[in-house]
């Protein structure tokens, strides 16, 4: 079962034939025919990140963040879609949070105040197309229910390529988590500020990956979804469901 099915079993019984439908409409069970150059190009932010960690690793600030001369070329290396040049970890966000990301997901550690590669960032660090697929399976992962459950859902939405704001999303994805009985911690149900609050993160993560169409805004408001970004969803959805899914997610829950 994969993951988008698993969300299948906690819909009510009204609700499946058009989350079905909706499925259909995202081909989630196409072949990911997207050409090895492309995901290149999608990764390249993170394949930068595990190339100069490297083998010897970076050595950390006594704050935890990477030291200004690695920020620095971090600038100068890519477009990170951020309106200016910074040389401190912690005012060129796009950076920290691929970082987070990277580590969240077993690419990199830290250890004695130095930013290492894992076995599998080392293993991932030259081969840009299993880092794609690799950063595909993995995004939705998350610590908490209600994160996993709204990033795969609007991983099914970016799948569809339907919608072109973000606005847009959020409003269908505050109706979807709704139906799985998911709420907010007066009773209410979702609101589009609390669903932001749940996808943020991911939503950045896919924008930087390049699943949006780049405009000249670099706030991250657009959402028509590129060839790749669909291609990068569906990779995504593919995904096992995991074995011991949260007990908290067939009943109702906070977010």
């Amino acid at each position: 079962m994969n993951v988008i099915q698993e969300i299948e079993t906690r819909l009510p019984e009204q609700a499946v034939v058009g989350f079905r439908r909706l499925i259909g409409q995202a081909r989630v069970n196409d072949s990911i025919l997207l050409q090895e150059r492309a995901m290149a190009r999608m990764v390249a932010p993170a394949q930068w990140i595990l190339t100069r960690v490297g083998t010897d690793g970076i050595r950390l600030t006594k704050a935890g963040h990477l030291p200004p001369a690695v920020v620095l070329e971090a600038s100068a290396e890519l477009d990170w879609g951020w309106p200016m040049s910074v040389n401190r970890e912690v005012h060129l966000r796009p950076l920290q949070e691929l970082r987070g990301h990277l580590r969240d997901v077993g690419l990199l550690r830290v250890s004695k105040g130095m930013l290492v590669l894992t076995r599998k960032g080392a293993a991932l660090s030259g081969s840009p197309r299993e880092l794609w697929w690799y950063l595909a399976r993995s995004i939705h992962h998350s610590r908490t229910p209600a994160v996993s459950d709204a990033t795969r859902l609007l991983l099914l939405f970016v799948a569809t390529r339907g919608l072109a704001r973000r606005e847009d999303y959020l409003t269908t994805l505050s109706r979807a988590l709704g139906s799985l009985g998911w709420v907010q911690s007066d009773g209410q149900e979702p609101t589009t500020e609390s669903v932001w609050h749940l996808v943020d993160t991911k939503w950045r993560l896919l924008d930087r990956l390049g699943a949006f169409e780049q405009t000249e805004a670099w706030h991250g408001d657009r959402g028509t979804v590129t060839v790749g970004g669909a291609a990068f969803a569906r990779a995504a959805l593919q995904s096992d469901a995991p074995n011991d899914p949260p007990a908290d997610l067939d009943a109702p829950g906070d977010l």
